[in-house]
């Protein structure tokens, strides 16, 4: 009856201020895709709709803005009730809903009693009004922030607030409310800080976008400003470069491009794409025939002072006679590029050599001493030791079953850190282990590879021991692998264990709180 009641408030009083169509997939197009449409009840009314809540997606390249080819359809993942325009709002804590055929889809949260209690005088508001020609997750973010969603949830609709927009005012929009509320959003996450760093970068490119050059500039000298030691959702000591993407956005701002798709904020594959193919051309915008010269004429520059300097580089006694007389102010970019790339080799090789002759030592360096403030020589010494705490981090895996099945999920096997390293590590001999065993019985193998559809998404030893078959092979590659226990531990090994252990029994608890 209460659900009822307001359903009909709903009806009779909104019955004329339904949203605008998002840009979401038709039957046809899903069909074209083998999406399946999910299930949902209007939360006010109890109406059952379906609708396809998955769309093309290709996470291969990022853009600034932190969307991905195909991330046009984003407002494809939140269901709208058709009755009121209601949305329901996805659940970003939650693992992703991968069912029998691997789908990734979300999961969504119910709306409680209280948000029930507040939901329609909520959208009967003018503040719900004036959304409703707005992307559905512009809106959901609206909705999200009065009824205090979880920081995450709102964190991801507003970051993907205007990846759906189909016109300049619902980008604009999307993007200035970004801008004005990202900051406080981030620091609300329960994240390590790092992750607010990195995810303030997202603002920068926001500003970009609106033409905000200078202050877009202003808090891209504050971020770049502030240390880091570790990529989102990593453990600290993972390496991390930001470096990249900052000179990217510096570039676009410098030349005034407010383009979404900024030529020289993008990575140089895709901004090649974008300047020499016809394919990619629906996401050049206003400013990329401009950017595009300015980006080729910037790469002959960048090319001319490269070969200059291995020029350099090929006699190295001879650079080295004229580096150690180089002024600290010199006016020669060449010869001091060189002679930097000189001492960086000598730095790197030095760093190797300490950490094969001193591991205990650089253990208790890489562990006191932040990736940020490291020099070169520490960074190649602790790059070594990281290698070995991930190969520590595989055994520790591979000896706890339930340790990998916990920690190892999709999130982690696609980061960069020491614990995806080993987790990775872990699964590939699982992986190898599971087609062996499958390999010695030929007839129940074959019986296996007839089922497609179980093999569909099986990335697995199964999916290797199924392709070796099918390509005719006798001898996979695979099967050469051997676990080699008798070895003897290397001295850099045993000085990495300790902080393995502690890093897997930290993951561990943080799993389980």
């Amino acid at each position: 009856m209460f659900r009822f009641l307001y359903g009909c408030a709903v009806a009779l009083g909104l019955a004329t201020l339904n949203p605008v169509d998002a840009k979401v997939l038709d039957a046809e197009r899903a069909k074209q895709w083998e999406f399946e449409p999910k299930s949902f009840a209007c939360p006010l009314t109890g109406t059952r709709f379906e609708q396809v809540v998955t769309h093309p997606h290709y996470p291969i390249e990022s853009f600034p803005d932190g969307s991905h080819l195909g991330d046009e359809w984003i407002d494809t993942q939140i269901p709208e009730c058709p009755d009121d325009g209601v949305p329901i709002l996805p659940d970003y804590s939650a693992p992703p809903d991968n069912g029998a055929n691997g789908s990734g889809r979300l999961s969504y949260r119910s709306y409680t009693a209280d948000e029930l209690a507040r939901l329609s005088e909520l959208i009967a508001s003018d503040a719900w009004a004036s959304l409703l020609d707005d992307t559905r997750h512009l809106r959901s973010y609206w909705l999200a922030k009065q009824l205090d969603r979880p920081a995450m949830d709102r964190f991801n609709l507003l970051l993907h607030s205007p990846w759906g927009a189909e016109n300049d005012a619902q980008r604009t929009k999307a993007l200035e409310t970004l801008v004005a509320d990202l900051p406080g959003v981030l620091d609300e996450l329960d994240v390590p800080p790092e992750y607010r760093v990195f995810g303030n970068y997202h603002a920068v490119d926001a500003m970009r976008q609106l033409g905000r050059f200078d202050e877009a500039s202003a808090f891209l000298d504050t971020l770049d400003a502030l240390p880091v030691d570790a990529e989102p959702g990593e453990d600290p000591d993972n390496e991390y470069s930001r470096g990249a993407y900052s000179a990217q956005q510096r570039r676009a701002i410098e030349m005034q491009d407010s383009d979404r798709f900024a030529i020289e904020a993008l990575d140089d594959r895709m901004a090649g794409r974008l300047c020499s193919g016809e394919d990619y051309w629906a996401l050049r915008g206003p400013n990329a025939e401009r950017a595009c010269q300015v980006r080729a004429e910037r790469l002959a520059r960048e090319q001319a002072e490269s070969d200059a300097v291995y020029v350099l580089l090929e006699d190295r006694d001879a650079l080295s006679a004229r580096c150690t007389t180089l002024p600290a102010d010199a006016d020669d970019p060449i010869l001091t590029e060189a002679c930097r790339r000189a001492q960086h080799d000598l730095d790197w090789d030095a760093g190797e050599r300490l950490a094969k002759e001193q591991p205990t030592e650089l253990a208790e360096i890489c562990e006191r001493v932040p990736e940020h403030e490291r020099d070169t020589v520490q960074t190649s010494a602790c790059g070594w030791y990281e290698s070995m705490i991930a190969e520590a981090v595989k055994d520790l895996l591979l000896a706890d079953e339930a340790a990998f099945d916990r920690l190892c999920d999709t999130a982690t096997m696609l980061g960069n850190g020491v614990l995806s390293q080993g987790c990775n590590g872990a699964g590939q001999v699982h992986d190898y282990r599971q087609a062996t065993a499958l390999w010695q019985d030929k007839p129940a193998l074959r019986a296996i590879c007839r089922d497609k559809k179980a093999l569909e998404d099986a990335f697995d030893g199964r999916h290797m021991a199924c392709q070796a078959i099918e390509d005719g092979k006798q001898s996979p590659y695979w099967l050469e692998f051997t676990e080699d226990s008798a070895s003897e531990p290397s001295p850099l090994y045993l000085a990495a264990l300790p902080h393995a252990k502690s890093l897997v029994a930290a993951a561990m608890a943080q799993r389980t709180r």
